[in-house]
């Protein structure tokens, strides 16, 4: 496993959002929206899984250090004290916080607020 310390990615998946559907907006550049399906890859696991379902899911890493791909399964997992959802890869140490994934149409566990889902 990978110690080096890596910045810490904080989303909002709303932003990624048409505010009137719910959609993914039009006209999102492909960086962005690869990025939005990957986040909402997590979420889905995440939703679909609770409660306990464990930290390891099947979604792979997005990162291609030195243009190879990382071969890591990403870790997730709602934090109890604040109801965002926290990910990492174990190999190469990318991470990041999910905010704002409640209402999205990747939340898997719809209707329930995450307090009530431990």
């Amino acid at each position: 496993m990978n110690r080096t310390a890596k910045p810490t990615w904080v989303t909002d998946l709303r932003h990624y959002l048409d505010d009137e559907t719910g959609d993914l907006a039009d006209g999102l550049p492909a960086p962005a929206l690869n990025l939005a399906l990957f986040l909402g890859s997590i979420v889905a696991w995440v939703t679909d899984h609770l409660p306990g379902g464990g930290w390891h899911t099947n979604v792979p890493c997005r990162r291609s250090p030195g243009r190879k791909r990382c071969l890591g399964e990403i870790f997730a997992d709602i934090d109890r004290g604040t109801g965002c959802i926290v990910w990492q890869c174990p190999v190469c140490g990318d991470n990041g916080v999910i905010h704002g994934w409640e209402d999205t149409l990747w939340n898997r566990a719809a209707g329930e607020p995450p307090a009530s889902r431990h």
